[in-house]
């Protein structure tokens, strides 16, 4: 039995559906600026597995050069860009795609507690 036949029918065309999917998605791309540039993130759904990987990996700068571009994350580095600037973008980046922060984002502090 071949592994299609496995699942029932033919083979799950992940090309078509990723595609039909991208089509009627409604997320849009992320502007932000720094210093009086304009910069674009593209929509979560449609950033490259290798960016996550790379975030995931906690590596900054091939996570942001996937996401923004080479040439774009090299001109925003230029600028001396902070660590805390960067976790300040991808929480809003986070929020904006309804997420509650992004896989390098500090996760949220729980509420004190009110017993003694």
């Amino acid at each position: 039995m071949s592994r299609a036949a496995a699942n029932g029918s033919a083979a799950f065309d992940l090309d078509a559906a990723a595609e039909a999917a991208k089509s009627e998605a409604t997320a849009q791309p992320f502007a932000f600026t720094w210093h009086g540039k304009e910069y674009e993130v593209p929509a979560a759904t449609q950033w490259p597995l290798s960016a996550m990987t790379a975030m995931s990996e906690g590596n900054l700068p091939a996570a942001m050069g996937a996401l923004l571009g080479d040439d774009a994350y090299a001109e925003l580095a230029a600028t001396g860009i902070t660590v805390g600037a960067l976790n300040t973008l991808f929480d809003a980046i986070g929020k904006a795609a309804g997420m509650d922060g992004l896989p390098n984002s500090s996760p949220s502090q729980p509420p004190a507690s009110t017993r003694m």
